[in-house]
């Protein structure tokens, strides 16, 4: 079981490791939206040459906020980037999508015969919820086709978002396979 492994590495790195003591706040002042991608971990930071305690990472699925929850501005994503714009000092903020997404390649057939073979009827939850079809559920997921676009969306959402000051809100593209880095849009208003 991945627990047992967890807590068991978790056991020798406190008897090996003391980590320093840092400030929650992050050093260099900035949120950085990506995704929660398994092929990021670690090589997002070495590729950013970020080091423990110099951003606020905030990792959801495709680095993306929903088509259903994009209106109304009232989701965790700006709820995080919030506290720590107001609560940590972030001052600017960038959103990092990745070629390969995922999400760019949900299939609703895959999706619904992943989800009965996990024990959810995607049909009973179309209707219990009112989305209407399997492509509504998919936009709940977060799926999108272009990442670039997906990034300059997300980008131009919280930008709007009536809950954050204006800062500088900048989107990238990281390459999953070179860790090379596109700017999609580089925010050049004055913060």
């Amino acid at each position: 079981m991945m627990l047992d492994e967890i807590l068991q590495h978790n056991q020798q790195f406190v008897k090996n490791q003391r980590p320093p003591q840092i400030a929650s706040a992050p050093r260099k002042h900035t949120a950085i939206v990506t995704c929660m991608d398994c092929r990021l971990v670690r090589m997002f930071e070495d590729a950013l040459g970020l080091e423990r305690g110099d951003v606020l990472e905030l990792r959801t699925a495709g680095a993306t906020i929903s088509e259903p929850e994009r209106e109304h501005q009232q989701n965790d994503l700006i709820r995080s980037i919030a506290g720590g714009v107001y609560l940590l000092g972030v001052r600017e903020v960038l959103v990092i999508g990745h070629t390969e997404c995922g999400l760019t390649k949900i299939n609703p057939i895959s999706l619904s015969a992943s989800m009965q073979a996990l024990g959810v009827d995607p049909q009973r939850l179309i209707e219990q919820e009112g989305l209407g079809s399997i492509e509504k559920l998919m936009q709940w997921m977060g799926a999108f086709h272009d990442v670039h676009l997906n990034v300059q969306e997300v980008v131009e959402v919280i930008r709007k978002s009536p809950y954050l000051p204006r800062i500088p809100v900048h989107g990238l593209v990281i390459d999953i396979n070179t860790g090379e880095l596109t700017v999609v849009d580089r925010d050049t208003r004055a913060a």
